[in-house]
This record gives C-alpha cells, sequence and structure tokens, in this order.
C-alpha cells in the first residue's frame, strides 16, 4: 500500500533502491559462481584471477550499499521503512563479505577443495541459494508478493540441504582419513559457507517481512 502511495506522488525516485537491491543480490549471486569456479579449478592462473574477481564483488558490494546509505540521506520519504531498507542493505552486504571470506580461509589453510565432494555440493547450494534471492528482489521490485513467498520457502530448503551436506562432512571428517588439524581447518570452512547461506535465508526472510508490511 505504501509504495503504491510513493509511486503516485514519486513514481521514479522510490524504485532507485528496489534497483540496488537487484544489483546488490546479483552481485552476491556472482560471488558465489565465482567461488565455485574457484574450488573447481586445477588451473592456477585462473585461480588467481578468479580470487581476483571475488575481491572486486566485494568491492562493488561495499559501493552499492554506500550508495544506498546516500539515497537514505537525500530522500525524505521513501518506498519502504527506512530502517527495512538499511537492514536488507546491510544484509546483501555482509553476504558478499561471507562469500569472500570462504575463499580466504581456503586460500590460508591450503584446502584443496576439489578433494572434497561436500565442501563442492555446499558452494553448489550457496550459488543455488544465491539465485533465488535474484528472483526475490525482482518480485520485490515488481510486487509479486506470492512470487516472494514460494521463494523464500525455497530458501528454507537450501538451508536444509546444507544441514545435511554438513552432517555428511562430520561424518566424513571424523572417519579417520583426516588429522586433527585438517579437521579443524575444514569445520572452519564449513561454518562460514554456513553462515553465507544463512544470511541468504535471513535476507529472504526479511523481504518476505516488508512484502507482508507492504501488502
Amino acid at each position: 500500500m505504501l509504495r503504491r502511495i510513493i509511486k503516485a506522488i514519486l513514481p521514479s525516485k522510490g524504485e532507485v533502491f528496489f534497483n540496488m537491491f537487484v544489483e546488490a543480490a546479483t552481485n552476491a549471486h556472482e560471488a558465489a559462481i565465482v567461488f565455485t569456479e574457484i574450488i573447481n579449478t586445477n588451473d592456477k592462473t585462473r585461480e588467481a584471477q578468479l580470487s581476483s574477481d571475488l575481491r572486486s564483488k566485494r568491492q562493488k558490494a561495499v559501493e552499492i550499499e554506500k550508495k544506498v546509505l546516500i539515497e537514505l540521506n537525500n530522500q525524505f520519504i521513501t518506498p519502504l521503512d527506512r530502517g527495512d531498507i538499511q537492514e536488507l542493505s546491510v544484509l546483501l552486504l555482509k553476504l558478499t563479505k561471507r562469500i569472500v571470506k570462504i575463499n580466504q580461509k581456503l586460500k590460508i589453510y591450503s584446502i584443496d577443495a576439489r578433494a572434497d565432494d561436500c565442501l563442492i555440493r555446499s558452494a553448489t547450494t550457496l550459488q543455488n541459494i544465491t539465485k533465488v534471492l535474484v528472483d526475490i528482489m525482482l518480485a520485490l521490485k515488481n510486487g509479486n508478493y506470492e512470487r516472494i513467498s514460494k521463494d523464500d520457502q525455497k530458501t528454507d530448503e537450501f538451508d536444509d540441504s546444507m544441514i545435511e551436506d554438513l552432517r555428511h562432512a562430520m561424518k566424513e571428517m571424523y572417519s579417520g582419513n583426516y588429522d586433527t588439524m585438517t579437521i579443524l581447518k575444514l569445520k572452519e570452512i564449513y561454518k562460514s559457507i554456513e553462515n553465507a547461506i544463512d544470511t541468504s535465508a535471513n535476507i529472504a526472510d526479511l523481504v518476505m517481512q516488508i512484502s507482508i508490511k507492504d501488502m
């Protein structure tokens, strides 16, 4: 209801927030794709380039979040609650940062991700859930509340898939094939992936809450 009133008063200005949310979600999804490519490549030169691309995604996320804050300061009337806009923007930035952090830990710990099927599956889950976030942001922009509800359920399903991946990974880690130090390193990496997927699910839940208020 509020958005329709805003559109009638300021038809174009309010759209900038929705466009930036789509841009931020797309950037996070692209970061997840790059991360998946990193753990699947055996070319060190390619890996270095992809890691650089991933850092660029982080910088872009920071820039988008800054633009959201600037628009909040410039606009007296906003299409959504100002607190919701800021919280959503911060979470989208946090998501991209967390994806980059996973790769940083892989490098620090010198873990060969290709040797761990569970890790590859978890990266794919992260890629899939961030794709759903792009769809959710587009649905928010278009006021498609039914689509938001369906996609919010999808993110819960991917979150559940991550839990199953973690259970399987823990079973593998304590199978006797890994030394204690490797187990600790892998647990840290899986925790980072879990944090990124949890953040994705939190973003979807927040958009769902926003859409309910906007009906």
